[in-house]
């Protein structure tokens, strides 16, 4: 595992090697929710950001808090599902807490996958989801 500095205004642990211990996958489509099965690795990284779903990209990202155009694509604990309201994507229902609405801030820990150098075999995802030079995000522990 290696150290990387990101724009986010934290230190995050890459994911790099990973893919032993985990995957990713897509729990639900339309729209498009992604789930993680990595564990024992790489969950010490500051997860900080406000949750968006991108319809036309289709996908869920937590933009950073402060701006900067940093948009990381947030895969989820296992069991976490899409939450409607009157048909629409209201946010997310992550296992053992209330739903997060979009636009609600997410702090906790989890760890980064780069999708050029990761060993992990991430989904293809539309260029919007990865907005200033973002990664993808392993929610494992939200704080309340």
């Amino acid at each position: 595992m290696r150290k990387k500095s990101t724009i986010l205004f934290l230190v995050a642990v890459s994911c790099v090697g990973c893919g032993a211990d985990g995957s990713v996958s897509a729990a639900q489509t339309s729209p498009t929710l992604l789930v993680h099965d990595v564990r024992g690795r790489g969950d010490d990284a500051a997860v900080d950001g406000y949750v968006r779903y991108l319809e036309g990209a289709d996908c869920f990202v937590l933009e950073a808090v402060g701006g900067g155009g940093v948009r990381n694509v947030a895969v989820w604990p296992p069991g976490t599902t899409v939450w409607l309201r009157g048909g629409a994507v209201a946010g997310v229902r992550v296992p053992d807490r209330d739903p997060i609405a979009l636009g609600g801030r997410v702090t906790g820990s989890g760890g980064y996958a780069n999708p050029t150098t990761s060993e992990l075999d991430l989904p293809a995802v539309a260029p919007d989801c990865l907005s200033g030079g973002g990664e993808f995000v392993m929610v494992h522990r939200l704080t309340p």
